[in-house]
C-alpha cells in the first residue's frame, strides 16, 4: 500500500489542472467538519491514529504542538511488517526544516517594505522547493524497496501556497509535479490531503475540506479519521 499524503491539495486545482494521476478513478472531498480549525498537525495526527486528536493536540499550545511525536504502536502503521513513513507531521517530520519555514512566513508578514517582503518570499520559496526535491528523491528511492506500507508526505503545495496561491503559473507547476509523482507509482495507492486551500488575494489559507482519491473504492465523503480503518481492511 502506498499513500501520497499531500498537504493542502486543493480539489478545485486538481480539477482545473486536470491532474488525472492525482484524481484516479474515484476522488472527492473529505469531511473535516468535526474539527474546529483545519490545522495540519491536528489532521495528520487524527489520520494516523484513526481518532479525533484535536483536543489533545491543541492543549499543548500553538508552539508546543509542533513537537508532537506519536509512537508507532498508537498508529495504524503498526499493523504493517515493514512500513516506511517519510516526513509526516506528528510522527517523524523534519522539525528543523518546517520551523525555518514558519519563521520565514512570520518574517514576511512582519516586514515593513515591499523590498523586504520580496526578499523573504524568495528565500521562503527556495527553502520549500529544496525540501520538496529531497522528499521526492527519498520517496522515489523507497518505491524500489520492500515496504508493505510506504507513505510520503509532501508539503510544497501548502508551504508555497500560503504566499503564492494567486500565482497560477507557480501553482500549476507544483500540481503538475505532484501529478507526475503519482504517475510514477505502479502499485495501489491512495492520495489524501489534510485540507485544501482557498485564495485570499495572492495568498492562500486552509479550507474546510480535504481531498482523497483511490482506484479501487468509491468513498463518497469520508472523514480523515476513516482511512486508518479502511487501510486496515485493505491489508487484510
Amino acid at each position: 500500500m502506498i499513500i501520497l499524503a499531500i498537504d493542502a491539495l486543493e480539489y478545485s486545482l486538481v480539477e482545473k489542472f486536470d491532474c488525472n494521476n492525482l484524481k484516479q478513478e474515484y476522488y472527492g472531498k473529505t469531511d473535516i467538519s468535526e474539527f474546529s480549525e483545519p490545522r495540519t498537525m491536528v489532521l495528520w495526527s487524527s489520520f494516523m491514529t484513526g481518532k479525533n486528536m484535536e483536543r489533545e493536540i491543541l492543549a499543548k499550545g500553538d508552539k508546543e504542538m509542533w513537537n508532537t511525536k506519536i509512537e508507532l504502536k498508537d498508529t495504524f502503521f503498526n499493523g504493517f511488517k515493514n512500513p516506511r513513513i517519510i516526513d509526516l507531521p506528528g510522527f517523524n517530520y523534519v522539525k528543523e526544516h518546517h520551523e525555518q519555514e514558519r519563521v520565514l512566513l512570520k518574517n514576511y508578514f512582519d516586514a515593513k517594505t515591499d523590498e523586504e517582503k520580496d526578499k523573504i518570499r524568495k528565500a521562503y520559496n527556495n527553502l520549500a522547493f529544496e525540501h520538496h526535491r529531497r522528499i521526492k528523491q527519498e520517496f522515489s528511492a523507497a518505491l524500489n524497496d520492500d515496504h508493505d506500507l510506504l507513505l510520503g508526505y509532501f508539503s510544497v503545495a501548502d508551504v508555497v501556497g500560503h504566499l503564492n496561491f494567486g500565482n497560477r503559473t507557480m501553482m500549476k507547476m507544483i500540481y503538475r509535479d505532484l501529478d507526475e509523482i503519482a504517475g510514477s507509482i505502479k502499485d495501489t495507492y491512495i492520495v489524501l490531503s489534510d485540507h485544501g486551500m482557498e485564495k485570499l488575494g495572492m495568498f492562500g489559507d486552509h479550507s474546510g475540506y480535504g481531498f482523497w482519491s483511490t482506484d479501487f473504492n468509491e468513498l463518497e465523503n469520508p472523514r480523515i479519521t476513516d482511512f486508518a480503518g479502511l487501510i486496515k481492511e485493505i491489508q487484510v
